[in-house]
């Protein structure tokens, strides 16, 4: 096992993931003296991988976190890093000191991107500066590019429709592939839309841009606070308005008197019973996936006159609602990509404004299919 560093980048669904949780097993298997281990920035993947050896201490040990990422550089002869797009530069113009002690001791080290998943302000390494500071080390690079999708039904046609209505030209969807797009009327029938799907055995999540206030101490009380609010002209067309409510994910896990789940905790909201009745955002739900995907575009990101256009003020992540509109609309448009590309299945789409609503309309079901 020479010295080495290799990029792996791809879109969303192309098997990232997956093949660095092959490598790994791999490497373990071919390598074991090489103590192999994967670190991701990503606290909701980690959980994850650590739910799925629940019970075994010694895997346990394959997935330090991201915050020991230099001292197992310095003793492990195999590393994998997925998600290396949100690795904090810590200040740094260039790689990330941590990133750059990989590159620099690690005999090997497989490192997994998304340059379009880079979703805060101190984040995005490219393929381009490792490249650079591999070559400056004397180190062999290679790079991989992913091109498939193994997400949304296997349809790249999907992920590069969100790619272009989200970054280049936008263009009606065709339908073809087999993938199942539709828009959501209102809140109201996305949540039906859910529930029904849940009920129906599949999971189903709602996902939304963090638009609404989300206090870090909430009470454990028998139920979630409904911070989320969203008014819904009403339906009868008699004028007035209904209120639309719901709770983000629950930070940690929330039991009834009787020991049942009413919520998971947040970085296990994507998979573990109760989730589908709270409501996520990118950061629990980037890296993961499920069957249906319901998305609220909030009003930090709307359809005006012809463009995207960013409303940074409306954001409620303290670490980007500050920024101006140019600066946010980067994160906004990276945000909503990552939140429309979780459903291997079916996706339905709801914006609180109603110009970008009806724009959607016009692109998904110009004909009038799949809307609920």
């Amino acid at each position: 096992m020479g010295g080495a560093v290799i990029t792996v980048s791809g879109g969303p669904g192309s098997g990232k993931t997956a093949l660095a949780v092959r490598l790994l097993g791999h490497l373990m298997r071919a390598y074991p003296t090489a103590h192999p281990c994967f670190i991701t920035p990503s606290g909701t993947l980690r959980a994850h991988l650590l739910d799925a050896v629940i019970g075994h201490s010694a895997a346990r040990e394959l997935f330090p976190g991201i915050g020991a990422l230099r001292s197992t550089a310095q003793r492990a002869g195999a590393l994998v890093i997925d998600e290396a797009q949100r690795i904090n530069r810590g200040g740094s113009r260039g790689l990330p000191p941590d990133l750059e002690a990989v590159v620099r001791k690690v005999p090997l080290a497989v490192i997994f991107l998304d340059e379009r998943q880079i979703i805060r302000p101190g984040e995005g390494t490219t393929v381009e500066e490792i490249r650079t500071a591999a070559r400056s080390l004397g180190r062999t690079h290679h790079h991989l590019e992913l091109t498939g999708s193994f997400r949304c039904a296997g349809s790249a046609a999907y992920t590069h429709w969100v790619d272009d209505l989200l970054y280049g030209t936008p263009s009606p969807w065709t339908g073809h592939d087999g993938y199942d797009l539709g828009t959501a009327a209102d809140p109201f029938a996305l949540q039906e839309w859910i529930e029904q799907a849940t009920a129906d055995g599949h999971t189903a999540r709602t996902a939304a841009g963090f638009c609404w206030p989300w206090p870090r101490n909430r009470p454990r009380a028998p139920a979630l606070p409904l911070d989320i609010r969203i008014e819904v002209p009403s339906s009868t067309g008699a004028g007035g308005t209904r209120v639309w409510e719901a709770a983000w994910n629950a930070s940690t896990a929330l039991t009834a008197p009787d020991g049942s789940v009413l919520a998971p905790a947040s970085q296990l909201w994507a998979t573990h019973t109760g989730g589908h009745q709270q409501i996520g955002c990118v950061y629990t739900a980037q890296g993961l996936e499920y069957h249906h995907a319901g998305i609220i575009i909030g009003p930090d990101l709307t359809w005006t006159n012809g463009r995207w256009t960013a409303h940074p003020h409306q954001s409620r992540d303290e670490t980007l609602r500050g920024l101006p509109p140019e600066q946010y609309l980067r994160y906004a448009l990276n945000i909503y990509r990552v939140l429309l590309t979780r459903g291997t299945h079916t996706t339905r789409i709801h914006s609180t404004h109603p110009e970008t609503q009806h724009y959607l309309d016009t692109l998904i079901r110009p004909g009038g299919p799949a809307a609920v």
